[in-house]
């Protein structure tokens, strides 16, 4: 059941993903507006995946805009899949769905890209650039580490203080963003500043996915339900879909990866419903 507090948590994360999606829309129609502006993004040092660096993008200018409207887009799919899931969370009260729901408001931060676009071309303060890249990083830990404990608790964590859980998600989020170094010689065609440690980002990134993907995948065994295993493969396809929209510099890799977040959701949305109408998936406290 949905408590008074979640209601009020989900509102909040709701309003301020609104006001990042308003406020990169005000930057998309700065930058349609100002070609000049543009052309300053237009040959970025792109970084299409990890480790792998081009040192000029050679890209039409207005590729910059492409970038913004599918962090735009991301941003709308995961709101209207945040909106389901919460209904859903009345019947269907599984503890998994909050922390999905963690994981689909983590992306609008996604949007941040537009102001980090705006201070760089427009030769604004690289010190607030650098503090919105922490913060989109800071969104992505709290994405994984999200998804981690929704697939911890697939395989049953009889924990369930959701408002703590959460809390020590955001607050070690924080502390992982906060101490990242950042490379402030080189704003990158993904339009955030490139990172001091990239391995050490990438080791963590690919074991806290690695996790999540096989805790999923292991309730299968552990609660004798195949169905869990369309559970892992929808969070896979959200890790690559956040993989590609987050690295991604081509619009059709962007639209791949909008449509690999929408079959992840899908398929999530419809495999919990699934065990919750078999009675396999525990429900959360009233």
């Amino acid at each position: 059941m949905r408590s008074t507090a979640g209601t009020i948590a989900f509102s909040t994360a709701a309003v301020v993903m609104v006001l990042l999606a308003a406020a990169a829309a005000v930057a998309l129609a700065f930058f349609i507006a100002r070609p000049g502006a543009v052309k300053i993004l237009g040959a970025l040092p792109g970084n299409p995946w990890w480790f792998m660096y081009r040192e000029t993008l050679h890209a039409p200018s207005w590729e910059v805009l492409w970038r913004i409207g599918a962090a735009l887009a991301t941003a709308a799919i995961a709101a209207a899949a945040a909106f389901r899931a919460f209904m859903l969370f009345s019947n269907v009260s599984s503890p998994i769905l909050p922390f999905l729901i963690v994981f689909l408001f983590s992306l609008g931060l996604e949007c941040l890209r537009a102001g980090t676009a705006y201070l760089y071309a427009s030769d604004g303060s690289i010190e607030a650039a650098i503090v919105l890249t922490r913060a989109m990083y800071w969104g992505r830990f709290v994405g994984l580490l999200g998804l981690l404990c929704g697939g911890l608790f697939c395989i049953d964590l009889k924990y369930r203080k959701f408002g703590v859980l959460t809390a020590v998600v955001f607050l070690v989020s924080f502390a992982m963003a906060a101490s990242l170094p950042v490379d402030r010689t080189m704003f990158l065609a993904q339009l955030t500043w490139k990172l001091g440690d990239e391995q050490g980002v990438w080791f963590v990134n690919l074991v806290i996915g690695t996790l999540a993907v096989a805790t999923s995948a292991g309730a299968s065994l552990a609660r004798r339900d195949r169905r869990f295993i369309w559970l892992a493969a929808g969070f896979a396809l959200l890790l690559l879909s956040r993989d590609l929209l987050i690295f991604s510099v081509d619009p059709v890799q962007l639209g791949c990866g909008l449509l690999s977040l929408s079959g992840g959701i899908v398929v999530c949305l419809r495999t919990l419903l699934a065990l919750q109408q078999q009675g396999k998936e525990p429900a959360a406290p009233t």
